[in-house]
């Protein structure tokens, strides 16, 4: 194997304060999603472990040409994207492609939990409460996201469309790995019920 020496050109797509999701043009690590909490579990990702070492950052993810880490917030991307690319790329230089130097390390439900319940936390329901509902994580089977809708969206006509197009778009595109959306909500008892034939 060779490793790569020419550096990784990486495009930056900050999604908000906590999380920015990293393109690169070339494949850094398979096609399956790998997702690190921990510098221990980062021991069989070099691109995983060098991101750890940066002040603040707390998960990264790691799909084909997408890099995606979590910070704590405490400073802004712009202070953060030089030191996270140099990671990437010393990373990458040392050891060559994630893709050619490591298994695949699956998401599992569990990790996925954690990262919805994240953006549910910081985006979703922050969102949604302004009109007077919430969202209810309750949990993630398979890569499905099961959830309740609560107050002002359970029975409101427009909690599919915000359902399927704001919030089910959003997780597919934030989090590989998240398959899809079920919908478990009692919307026949909420205050302006409607019924699944017109979902």
């Amino acid at each position: 194997m060779t490793p790569i020496t020419a550096s990784v050109r990486l495009r930056a797509e900050p999604v908000d304060e906590y999380r920015c999701k990293y393109h690169a043009d070339r494949p850094i690590g398979t096609g399956d999603v790998r997702m690190y909490t921990s510098p221990d579990e980062a021991a069989d990702s070099p691109v995983a472990r060098a991101l750890m070492d940066v002040p603040g950052i707390r998960v990264v993810m790691i799909s084909g040409t997408d890099v995606t880490v979590v910070q704590d917030g405490d400073l802004p991307w712009t202070a953060l994207d030089p030191q996270i690319r140099y990671a990437v790329n010393t990373a990458l230089a040392q050891t060559g492609s994630e893709a050619q130097t490591t298994a695949p390390r699956v998401v599992d439900d569990d990790e996925l939990y954690s990262a919805v319940s994240e953006i549910f936390r910081v985006q979703v329901n922050p969102a949604v409460a302004q009109h007077g509902g919430g969202v209810d994580l309750i949990d993630v089977e398979d890569g499905v996201v099961v959830v309740r809708m609560m107050g002002g969206c359970q029975g409101c006509g427009m909690a599919n469309v915000t359902l399927r197009q704001g919030i089910e778009a959003m997780l597919k595109r934030e989090i590989p790995g998240v398959k899809g959306i079920r919908d478990i909500t009692d919307h026949s008892a909420g205050t302006k019920p409607y019924f699944s034939g017109t979902q």
